[in-house]
């Protein structure tokens, strides 16, 4: 009993972390969809869940070329660690971001979703 009720907490505090925590992680499907996304992810760029999960990544991305890397590098099962993108801000402003995502295939080889990182950088020459 005990094992199990430290196992439920355990589980418990890693969704907490996951759903809370200050870097932005997310889940985007083959076909480009946003299937979970935490907090951190899209409220930093005047988002609600209801206007990131289930929208398509092109909606966010103001770089349509860096996007389509990207996901060519992904689909060929390439790790992507540091790579400067621009999202856009629901109030229109752009934000820099790097990325870092590699993707979870299933046994046989199909792409199911991304494990992406997004973290916020500053503007181009900005002080933080």
């Amino acid at each position: 009993m005990e094992k199990t009720s430290g196992f439920v907490r355990t589980e418990r505090d890693m969704a907490d972390h996951l759903d809370n925590g200050v870097v932005g992680l997310h889940w985007v499907s083959a076909d480009g969809i946003i299937l979970w996304a935490n907090r951190a992810d899209y409220e930093p760029l005047g988002y609600t869940r209801e206007e990131w999960v289930g929208h398509h990544a092109t909606e966010f991305h103001a770089d349509r070329a860096a996007l389509d890397d990207i996901s060519q590098r992904l689909s060929k099962g390439e790790t992507i660690y540091n790579y400067p993108a621009r999202l856009r801000h629901k109030n229109g402003s752009l934000q820099n971001v790097l990325i870092f995502t590699s993707v979870l295939f299933d046994d046989a080889g199909h792409f199911v979703h991304t494990r992406c990182f997004t973290v916020l950088a500053p503007a181009s020459g900005g002080k933080q």
